[in-house]
Formats: structure tokens, C-alpha cells, sequence
């Protein structure tokens, strides 16, 4: 589903590799895991119209989920208590993985 642009479907010349979507599926509690209505929607490339991958559809139940593991990894994670420098650090190298 991946393919390749530059942002002008009428310029041939130069095209510009785009990449796959990783991921497709709801990141909580520190898993991807699938909404739990199951539901899905297609994500649509802007540029072209088409659809570029299926991916889970969060709702309430969803968003009630990921605020209690937030709230849990808060109160009793290492998160909070770490210095400022040291957690952006570790945020950073986590965005590499993305």
C-alpha cells in the first residue's frame, strides 16, 4: 500500500519514497491492541484517495482504558519521579521505535 509522490501527481521526475503504516492498532498501557468494539475505519492518503491501511477505531470504552493505565503508570511508575532530563532522554529513545 505504500507508494511513491512528491505531492504533484503530474510531476513524474521526481518521486519521493513514501513509507508503510506501522501501526495500526491502539497503543495502551504499553501494547498495540485492537479497539475493543473491534471496529475499524481505512485511512485515507490525502494526496491520492486511496486507502492506505485499516486501522482500529477508539471510542469511550478505548479512552477510559488508556486514561486508568495512564493514571496507574503516574501514580506508581517510575515516570513521575524522574528528573526531567532523564524521562525526555527515555521518551526520545522510545520515538525511535516509531
Amino acid at each position: 500500500m505504500a507508494g511513491q509522490c512528491n505531492g504533484n501527481s503530474k510531476d513524474t521526475e521526481s518521486f519521493v519514497k513514501i513509507p508503510p503504516l506501522k501501526f495500526s492498532k491502539l497503543f495502551i498501557n504499553g501494547k498495540f491492541v485492537d479497539s475493543v468494539s473491534g471496529k475499524t475505519f481505512e485511512a485515507i492518503d490525502p494526496r491520492t484517495g486511496e486507502a492506505v491501511a485499516r486501522v482500529s477505531e477508539g471510542d469511550k470504552e478505548d479512552v477510559d482504558l488508556a486514561v486508568k493505565a495512564a493514571r496507574q503508570a503516574f501514580d506508581h511508575g517510575p515516570w513521575p519521579r524522574m528528573s526531567g532530563s532523564v524521562s525526555f532522554t527515555k521518551f526520545l529513545s522510545l520515538l525511535h521505535h516509531f
